[in-house]
């Protein structure tokens, strides 16, 4: 996964650092020690005030909730591209426009209500709106940083041109 941070560096979406190798492995460590520290602060969080079992079935939510919201934006972006024309290197979706639109719609769906059903906490969860509390407030959290890396990278690629 420390891929993705790399690239980012690499195309400047992320500070330069990120895009660092390390000089006798050739690894991206920059990225590698951010990831870890990042984890461990996750783990804590989750942690926090539950068994291990509750931290383990707070961070599960917590990535399914993360996992599925690029789907949400995927789904709708079909469902909205429907709109525009296509030219002639466009490849639409077999069946054309209604078969898009239900797809779309069961995408969408489909993903908002894993999304909905990953946050309700497990039964034997002895304190469940802390669970709740926890999920949202780290999904914010990762969520806040990625649009933070959107910025900056915006920014980035402004001071460039």
């Amino acid at each position: 996964m420390s891929r993705i941070p790399f690239v980012a560096g690499i195309d400047r979406f992320l500070p330069p650092a990120f895009a660092r190798l390390h000089p006798k492995w050739g690894t991206p460590y920059v990225p590698l020690l951010t990831q870890a520290v990042l984890a461990a602060v996750f783990v804590f969080l989750g942690q926090a005030g539950t068994s291990v079992r509750g931290a383990y079935d707070v961070l599960l939510s917590m990535t399914i909730i993360v996992y599925f919201v690029p789907y949400v934006m995927v789904f709708a972006a079909l469902i909205k591209l429907q709109r525009e024309p296509a030219g002639p290197e466009v490849m639409r979706v077999p069946g054309g426009k209604p078969v898009a639109m239900i797809a779309g719609t069961v995408g969408v769906i489909t993903s908002v209500l894993t999304i909905v059903f990953s946050a309700f906490p497990p039964a034997d969860e002895p304190h469940k709106s802390l669970a709740l509390i926890k999920e949202l407030g780290l999904v914010g959290i990762l969520l806040a940083i990625g649009v933070a890396i959107f910025i900056f990278g915006k920014r980035s690629a402004r001071a460039r041109s």
